[in-house]
């Protein structure tokens, strides 16, 4: 009897264990330039906080994530933040994704003034 209740104990409890979300974030432990997976090139800074979204190569390779974009570093040159780290690392993610989406958006303007302009041009 105590087996069925335990049992039927935890088939209740499992869909909300699994609905929790969890995540890690790494920190990067030097200035590393690393090419997006949307072909931008960036220069990362020592410090910079991003969640961890695979290992590659026997996880001689991380797989980290900025907004919709990836980039692979080397994963030597990070380390996962602790429990009481996320909080002050989400605050620095949240910084670098707001600059990457700055950054992103002047430049698609620039191309789209670019193309009207080259549309508007008179045809020679």
């Amino acid at each position: 009897m105590k087996f069925a209740f335990a049992l039927t104990l935890l088939v209740a409890l499992a869909p909300a264990a699994s609905a929790r979300e969890f995540k890690l974030y790494a920190i990067l432990l030097e200035d590393t330039k690393v090419e997006l997976s949307d072909g931008a090139v960036w220069m990362m800074d020592k410090g910079d906080v991003f969640p961890v979204e695979a290992y590659k190569n026997q996880q001689k390779n991380i797989i980290l994530r900025l907004a919709g974009a990836t980039f692979a570093t080397e994963t030597s040159s990070t380390r996962i933040l602790k429990g009481d780290e996320i909080a002050a690392g989400l605050e620095a993610y949240r910084k670098t994704v707001r600059a990457y989406l700055d950054s992103t958006s002047k430049k698609i303007q620039q191309q789209l003034k670019s193309s009207d302009a080259k549309e508007n041009r008179p045809a020679q």
